[in-house]
């Protein structure tokens, strides 16, 4: 039974004060869940007022797939009011969820999701117009240098090449396989010679290229590894060898530094140096006769 003191006190018109209500707690639980859900569904990098393309490619995506894309453009016509508020309001939290804090602050303002769309773009389409001037500009003097791996190099050509595809700026594929081969450095021109004198198309593909080029890397690697191996092995029978010669050379000169210490020796038998009196043959004589 419903309390007269408590008649429309929620903001739902149930009878019943907000925080005692259960269908008013569905509903919040509900609302909230939602958000969570639309901000979870698409993972994408917060717009922070770098890459503004790339981000601008990525969110009509999301609101085409939501069916509001045209929330950013003119009404469509005969979409009903309701309709239209619809699409306007989803669109809106697409895009308040796909900003960072900096930037949201600067259309916060804003009623529609078209004003919004329309003042990133008045804000930050020009610096993309600069970007892709840098972009083109790198790509076409990007060199690979002998201590680059052939992947790293491939994977950051790969890189401009999809930075440019957002800035609508669109390479063909034979002239990627272009850029790929004069970004090589001169010690692979016999490889880049092989490659263009035996193509049977009127271009060369990118992946078989790059291919070709990993290849190249894991050829040279093996034989410089090869090559290693055998210099490791050198250099140790080098250090085996003077050792042994070290040991020889102290053997001889031990029995050389005895036999200059001998001559030094004095008998005390018949006072000459050389030798000792053991090994006097005076006194070995005066032994032998004595009776």
């Amino acid at each position: 039974m419903l309390h007269a003191s408590n008649q429309f006190d929620c903001p739902n018109k149930c009878g019943i004060r907000a925080k005692g209500c259960r269908y008013c707690k569905l509903i919040s639980v509900g609302e909230q869940v939602s958000v969570n859900t639309m901000a979870a569904k698409y993972e994408i990098e917060k717009f922070n007022r770098s890459n503004f393309s790339l981000w601008k490619l990525k969110m009509r995506a999301i609101l085409r797939k939501d069916n509001c894309l045209a929330a950013i453009e003119d009404r469509p016509i005969g979409i009903t009011d309701d309709r239209w508020k619809e699409m306007d309001d989803n669109a809106i939290a697409h895009l308040h969820l796909a900003m960072a804090d900096t930037v949201l602050s600067s259309v916060a303002e804003k009623k529609t999701a078209k004003e919004i769309w329309d003042t990133l773009t008045g804000l930050y389409e020009a610096k993309s117009l600069h970007n892709k001037i840098f972009l083109k500009r790198r790509l076409y003097t990007f060199r690979m240098s002998e201590s680059t791996s052939v992947t790293d190099h491939i994977n950051n050509l790969n890189t401009l090449f999809s930075q440019l595809t957002a800035l609508e700026y669109h390479i063909a594929e034979n002239e990627r396989t272009e850029l790929l081969l004069q970004s090589l450095p001169d010690s692979y021109d016999q490889l880049i010679i092989n490659l263009t004198n035996n193509i049977l198309t009127d271009y060369l593909v990118f992946n078989d290229v790059a291919a070709a080029v990993l290849e190249e890397e894991s050829r040279r690697k093996n034989k410089e590894d090869k090559l290693f191996t055998s210099q490791q092995t050198e250099a140790l029978l080098m250090m085996r060898g003077r050792s042994m010669a070290r040991g020889s050379s102290g053997s001889q000169n031990h029995s050389r530094s005895k036999s200059r210490s001998k001559k030094n020796f004095k008998c005390y038998h018949c006072g000459k140096r050389g030798h000792v009196k053991k090994d006097c043959w005076h006194y070995k004589n005066t032994v032998e006769k004595a009776p």
